[in-house]
């Protein structure tokens, strides 16, 4: 568990620092050119300066893990009374950080612009809805008679058709009956005349047999007639009650295609999906809200829970509500606080190390090569001075 916020990191060595002194110092081949001697010792000095300044930086780090490790005893040796409500706070806590980090991380499930658009028109899209459903349905409806109609009118042509094609059958047969009346009329007329056979029961048999065709034509010809003029009327009126169902289905299709672009949807179901999701996230938004009024009034009760004990930092703890709830994440902060007040103390007495073996340097070169310049003596005492050395040539 990460206790702090990310510190400034420190990307000095230590060894690659002496490495880089030394390698200097070696460099330095014109020991009687006190200007080279006047450099090394400068910039030697400007290095225990900056690794004095870690130094203290080290120290002030090493002040605060201290005093959140005082902290955590505090803490822990509070009454049990106390130790306990301030666990169940911080529980609260935990549980509404949960809660908003859900919300948070939760994917959009409509865009913003739907939102908007549903949240502008919130007070009527129930009926919307259901106006645009309906519509649909009697779209279908019209669209389901139009097929329908369409279906008799086609019926009614191919049996139209028929009747034409019967008319002209009987035409046929009208006209070849006629020649063959007329035919055996005439023979048997021509046969009367010789005197040789009896031709009247013939004319009379024939005449008879004519009048029965003639007869049985007529009124296949009529029941056709009555056919086709019914076939009419059936025809004008599924033809009018066709137009009317176009008519209807165009007035329907025109509202619900202004509804489909007013509201960007292809149909009253998507349009309900998302209405339905805009209530959800409404409701979401909602509960986040609240969460974070009841994280702000249990924030407030653990700084007051912790307010009578002599913390060096109360604020802290709000971050790690999930260590006072829980005695192992506890633990596992201590653990960690101590392991990095321990890598500081290491840091710090390495670099004290550090800055005195380089100061020591200073020094016997100094003594080395007899270089004692007032300027370069007045620097040297005052980053004695700001390093806490005290060095005295």
């Amino acid at each position: 568990m990460i206790f702090f916020g990310n510190k400034k990191k420190r990307n000095e060595d230590i060894d690659a620092s002496f490495e880089r002194v030394m390698d200097r110092i070696h460099a330095i081949d014109d020991w009687d050119n006190p200007k080279k001697i006047e450099h090394y010792i400068l910039d030697s000095c400007e290095h225990i300066i900056g690794m004095t300044k870690e130094i203290e930086a080290l120290k002030a780090e090493y002040r605060v893990l201290t005093s959140y490790l005082d902290d955590i005893l505090k803490i822990q040796k509070l009454p049990d009374t106390d130790l306990k409500e301030l666990r169940i706070v911080a529980g609260q806590i935990l549980k509404l950080e949960r809660a908003r980090n859900n919300f948070l991380q939760k994917p959009k499930s409509i865009t913003d612009d739907q939102f908007l658009m549903i949240e502008e028109n919130e007070s009527v899209m129930p009926q919307v809805i259901g106006r645009m459903r309906d519509n649909e349905r009697y779209q279908a409806n019209c669209e389901k008679n139009m097929h329908i109609l369409e279906a008799d009118r086609g019926e009614i042509e191919v049996d139209r058709d028929e009747i034409k094609s019967s008319n002209r059958i009987i035409r046929t047969i009208s006209i070849l009956f006629l020649v063959m009346f007329f035919s055996v009329f005439v023979l048997l007329y021509v046969l009367s005349l010789s005197g040789d056979v009896r031709v009247r029961p013939f004319m009379v048999g024939t005449i008879f047999a004519g009048a029965l065709i003639g007869l049985f034509l007529f009124a296949w010809q009529s029941g056709n007639r009555s056919k086709s003029i019914s076939m009419g009327r059936s025809l004008g009126n599924t033809v009018n009650m066709l137009n009317i169902s176009r008519m209807k289905y165009a007035n329907v299709t025109r509202a619900i295609m202004y509804e489909q672009q007013k509201y960007g949807v292809k149909s009253s179901h998507e349009l309900q999906y998302i209405y339905e999701k805009y209530q959800e996230t409404v409701r979401s938004r909602n509960q986040y809200e609240r969460d974070n009024s009841d994280l702000e009034y249990y924030n407030g009760r653990m700084m007051r829970l912790l307010e009578p004990v002599d913390l060096y930092d109360k604020r802290i703890w709000l971050d790690q509500a999930g260590a006072l709830h829980d005695e192992e994440d506890m633990k596992e902060v201590r653990q960690n606080l101590v392991s990095r007040r321990s890598r500081v103390r290491d840091e710090i007495a390495e670099n004290t190390r550090s800055v005195k073996s380089e100061r020591d340097e200073i020094d016997r070169m100094m003594k080395a090569h007899d270089y004692y310049v007032p300027e370069i003596l007045e620097i040297i005492t005052s980053v004695d001075r700001i390093c806490g050395l005290r060095k005295h040539l």
